[in-house]
């Protein structure tokens, strides 16, 4: 990263934020700004929900690529008490995160179980961030409300993997 930061990701910058840009300067934001911003655009993948089915994609395979296919399956069908129903879960997260964010690189969601997570499902993403010149592992806690099948998104306190 250079002394003047990141360029933030397009919808951010199209967000007028107090303090953070002059008028006719260009924006630029901290690591730590630019891990928030990802955390926001990750819960706005997994909160969108993608309604072509998969095999659609088989057969216009730059499809899965696009608009089209941004954000996730719906998942009320599933068992959450099924391992293999929470290891397609974990999969179908890494999947719109690799295709969806750029930013991001070697992803990797896990299940967590907890004893205090009553009607919630903890997951675990860790990845490495490539922006510009930097790359930066990175974790995020995700947790998913079952009900309502709504993520909510942010920045792990817990150290990430060098290399993630």
């Amino acid at each position: 990263m250079s002394a003047k930061g990141f360029m933030p990701g397009l919808f951010d910058r199209l967000i007028e934020r107090p303090g953070h840009a002059q008028a006719g300067t260009v924006p630029r934001v901290s690591l730590e700004e630019m891990k928030d911003s990802v955390a926001r655009d990750l819960e706005a993948l997994l909160n969108t929900r993608s309604v072509m089915p998969e095999d659609t994609f088989r057969r216009f395979p730059e499809c899965a690529r696009s608009i089209v296919a941004y954000g996730l399956h719906d998942f009320a069908g599933l068992s959450l008490s099924s391992t293999d129903d929470r290891a397609f879960i974990c999969k179908s997260l890494e999947a719109a995160i690799a295709r969806h964010e750029p930013r991001l690189r070697n992803v990797q969601a896990r299940l967590e179980l907890r004893e205090d997570a009553v009607n919630r499902l903890n997951f675990s993403i860790t990845a490495l961030m490539v922006v510009s010149a930097a790359h930066e592992p990175v974790n995020f806690d995700a947790v998913l409300q079952p009900s309502s099948q709504h993520y909510t998104i942010s920045k792990a306190r817990r150290q990430a993997a060098p290399g993630a």
